[in-house]
């Protein structure tokens, strides 16, 4: 039996195949109204984060005016503190060291005790030597009757003379050997450095420990030859030198006399110039290292320098120095080439003018074309 169809039917499955593919659209165009929004509310959340990372605070700083240079500049260089003369100590016999009565760094006078050696052997030596003079001093006194009885000879007679003298030398030879069983200082001075302890053997000339005289001291520096002209040995005596040591806060000593060598080092090309500095209260000593300036020449123009604080010279990524300056408003960064330093300033050789203004406080927190408000300038782009 064939199946019948209303009518209608193929009209009713029109209309629901056409709602079908009405409802699929709306569904289309709904997910891509959805992803338009989210697209939209990413690039707005963007734009709002973009807004607040290039919102940049203006940085307070301070600058130094660079000036014109006013005065010239010294030579400078870096020196080592050395004694005037260091004394070693030692017995002149040998024996057993029974007391060191020093330490590394003490103060001594001249004549202080300073190390006992047993006196036991010396001082037996010593008793021999008397025994042996007073039995010459009996002979002699005995000859001497048979002398003048003419019963001995005048060569028998000067032979019992001779071994009185070589008795009472012997005498005397045990007598200092037992004096110097007691070691005094020679001078006085620090003691440097200490050799020997109780209980040691000392050795002739073998040192038990050295004085060091710092009542003047010499200041050592090295010299490139190119320089050496500016200390003339046959003067001893020329320009003023400044000698700073930051031990001691940075206090100044000044001296003009000095000792130059005459043989320089082959490696470095250097002269080795030692300063004489009088030091009284024993302030400078030995190993200590100076700063050493000499007196600036004033009709050398070409001495005219400016200098910086050390601190804002720093060294990039390239090892190369620069330093902040401030210019309309914002940080620039300025190499420079540096020379010697002075105190807690640095010479600057290249890379600066007249007026510029280097950024010495909050130079930290900048970079190039970082916006700035300067609120300060101290002006002391010269001061040597």
């Amino acid at each position: 039996m064939p199946l019948l169809y209303p009518p209608n039917a193929e009209k009713v499955v029109n209309l629901h195949l056409q709602n079908r593919n009405r409802t699929n659209h709306i569904a289309i165009m709904n997910r891509k109204h959805l992803i338009l929004l989210l697209t939209a509310s990413v690039a707005l959340t963007a734009c709002q984060k973009s807004e607040k990372q290039y919102h940049t605070e203006v940085l307070s700083v301070a600058v130094e005016t660079v000036g014109e240079a006013s005065a010239p500049l010294g030579k400078h260089y870096v020196g080592k503190v050395e004694e005037d003369s260091s004394t070693p100590v030692s017995f002149t016999g040998m024996g057993t060291v029974s007391r060191v009565c020093v330490e590394e760094g003490q103060y001594v006078s001249k004549g202080q005790l300073v190390a006992e050696m047993d006196p036991a052997q010396c001082e037996n030596t010593r008793q021999a030597a008397k025994a042996a003079l007073d039995q010459a001093l009996d002979a002699q006194s005995r000859m001497k009757v048979l002398h003048e009885a003419q019963s001995i000879s005048d060569i028998d007679w000067v032979d019992v003379q001779t071994k009185v003298r070589q008795a009472q030398a012997s005498l005397d030879m045990a007598t200092k050997a037992v004096k110097d069983c007691r070691l005094l200082a020679p001078c006085s001075g620090i003691v440097g450095k200490k050799m020997m302890e109780n209980g040691m053997t000392a050795l002739p000339s073998q040192p038990v420990c050295t004085i060091l005289n710092i009542a003047r001291v010499k200041v050592r520096v090295s010299v490139p030859e190119k320089e050496i002209t500016l200390f003339n040995p046959r003067q001893g005596k020329g320009k003023s030198v400044t000698i700073t040591a930051e031990a001691l806060g940075n206090k100044a000593f000044h001296t003009s006399h000095f000792v130059r060598s005459v043989e320089g080092d082959v490696m470095t090309h250097t002269y080795d110039v030692r300063f004489l500095v009088d030091n009284p209260a024993g302030e400078l000593l030995p190993g200590m290292v100076v700063n050493v300036t000499t007196e600036a020449d004033d009709s050398n123009t070409e001495g005219l320098k400016t200098t910086v604080p050390v601190r804002c010279v720093q060294q990039g990524a390239d090892e190369k120095l620069f330093v902040w300056l401030a210019k309309d408003g914002k940080a620039h960064r300025q190499p420079v080439q540096t020379g010697p330093t002075l105190g807690d300033r640095i010479v600057i050789l290249s890379g600066l003018a007249k007026a510029d203004k280097v950024i010495t406080e909050g130079y930290q927190k900048v970079s190039e074309g970082s916006e700035i408000r300067e609120i300060g300038d101290s002006g002391l782009g010269n001061r040597d």
